[in-house]
This record gives C-alpha cells, structure tokens and sequence, in this order.
C-alpha cells in the first residue's frame, strides 16, 4: 500500500481517530445520544473516505490537479483574504463595545477583554504590514 496524497491520508487518519476518540469518551462515561452516534459515524465514514482517495493512485492524481487549478488557488486567496479582513473588522469593534463595556460598568473582566482583542487586533496589523512589504519587496 503505497499513499500517493500525504495531507489527505493524515487528515483521514485524524478524522477516524476523533471519531474513535469520541466513541471512547462515550463508552467511558456510558452517555450515548443520537448527535454523538451520527457525528462519530460521519467522522469514521469521511476519515475512511479520506484514506481510500490517498492510497488511489487515480483519485490522488485528480486531487492534485484540482489543487494546482488557478481558479481554485484564486478563489482560496480570495476567501483567506476576505475573512481576515472580517476577522479584523469584527475583533476591533468587540474590542470596542469591551471597553465601552467595561468604562460603563466599571467591572474590569471588560476591559481585560477588550485589551485582550487590542493585544491580537495589534497583531494582526502588524503581520498585514509585514507580508505587504515582504511581497512588495518580491515583485
């Protein structure tokens, strides 16, 4: 058996181990419900869905076309750069309303959080500046 697609073998692998996790914790704790049932079931099928297209030499092929297909690199730039915009967008203003929050009520939870959101909006900012000079300075 030779895996011909590594990264979608590992995420097989990880997705049929959370599914055995998950019925382990159940047995242990002997709480079995019809949503644990189907996410372990759905899980373990998926993950050996994963593995089955991995070991196929026909099936990996494709995948690896589909990857290198610009259109698809192009729509996942696209996604990536559009939600950490809103990632950005929707940390400053949480990190806002916090403060506001916290100036109002006076309870200091708030504003630890909202120093929190600035601390990893700040962060964020400052990777943005870096990458854009990063692949300013290649082209």
């Amino acid at each position: 058996m030779k895996i011909y697609n590594k990264k979608v073998f590992a995420s097989g692998v990880f997705e049929i181990a959370l599914g055995l996790l998950r019925l382990i914790a159940d047995i242990m704790k002997q709480d079995f419900s019809i949503k644990s049932s189907v996410l372990i079931a759905v899980l373990v099928v998926l993950g050996f869905g994963s593995v089955l297209r991995s070991i196929s030499p026909r099936m990996a092929k494709e995948d690896k076309l589909e990857e290198l297909d610009e259109r698809n690199r192009l729509i996942t730039l696209k996604s990536k750069s559009k939600s950490f915009q809103l990632t950005q967008i929707i940390s400053f203003i949480l990190m806002l309303a916090l403060l506001v929050m916290g100036k109002v009520t006076g309870f200091e939870g708030f504003i630890a959080m909202g120093v929190g959101l600035a601390f990893a909006f700040t962060v964020s900012m400052f990777a943005e500046i870096f990458t854009y000079l990063y692949y300013e300075s290649k082209n």
